[in-house]
């Protein structure tokens, strides 16, 4: 709630600014220039190509941060999936070999809730705690030798699917850095800053649809930057993936 509310505030704040800008405008309009003056076609053509290019800019800047977060949102699903797969195959296993089998799964799927997440969420480096207990976890099922056909099938499944959780790791690790660069960043903000000035380049005869106009397209980009900025973090922020994965470890085994 408190994160609707601060977006809310920073749209209502650009709105704010936008609607007396547009007031400021229309009264110097009136002052230095005639009613019936002819706007200007250039300043109008104009407008229309930089509203069109920053356009472009948004969907650029939108699908950048939108492919980061579901690409991690595909790795933590696989990687916890995964997980769980090795918890669900220890079943196969002698007592004392399961249980090795998912306390290792159990530890390492704890570990990343509550101490790989907040780091995550900061976009801090995560260590090699990590890796240890998912080593851990392989330990676990490299130190128990089948001896029965169907003990060996299991091991092979398990062996696959902790292969795959060692990807879908790295993949996480991976999303964690990336995020949208300083030059489209730079674009997104001076372009939009330039869109929104060219609003006031010339006058609009009727004050009350300049005002409405302006305050509306200013919303609708402040809104827009903020989005891509929330979208911008995959682990953190309002619009964060959870860690509610890995707390399925174990549930059903």
């Amino acid at each position: 709630m408190a994160h609707v509310i601060g977006v809310i505030g920073i749209v209502a704040g650009f709105v704010v600014v936008a609607g007396g800008a547009a007031l400021l405008n229309a009264r110097k309009s009136r002052r230095t220039a005639p009613a019936d003056e002819a706007r200007d076609d250039t300043a109008e053509y104009l407008t229309m190509m930089v509203g069109v290019l920053y356009a472009l800019v948004l969907g650029v800047a939108l699908i950048s941060v939108w492919e980061v977060k579901d690409d991690a949102g595909t790795n933590i699903s696989t990687e916890a999936g995964a997980l769980h797969q090795t918890y669900l195959l220890a079943d196969g296993l002698p007592p004392d070999a399961a249980q090795r089998v998912r306390s290792a799964a159990e530890n390492y799927a704890t570990y990343v809730r509550t101490e790989e997440w907040p780091l995550m969420e900061q976009r801090k480096p995560l260590g090699a705690r990590g890796w240890t207990l998912l080593h851990d976890v392989q330990n676990a099922w490299t130190s128990f030798e089948p001896t029965t056909n169907a003990q060996q099938q299991v091991d092979q499944l398990a062996f696959g699917q902790i292969s795959v959780a060692y990807q879908a790791r790295h993949g996480r690790e991976a999303d964690g850095g990336r995020g949208m660069s300083g030059v489209m960043w730079f674009g997104l903000l001076a372009g939009g800053a330039l869109t929104l000035g060219l609003m006031f380049l010339f006058g609009i005869e009727r004050t009350r649809t300049h005002l409405v106009l302006a305050m509306g397209f200013t919303s609708l980009i402040a809104f827009m930057v903020v989005f891509i900025y929330a979208l911008n973090s995959p682990f953190g922020g309002p619009l964060g993936l959870s860690p509610a994965p890995f707390a399925a470890v174990g549930i059903g085994g």
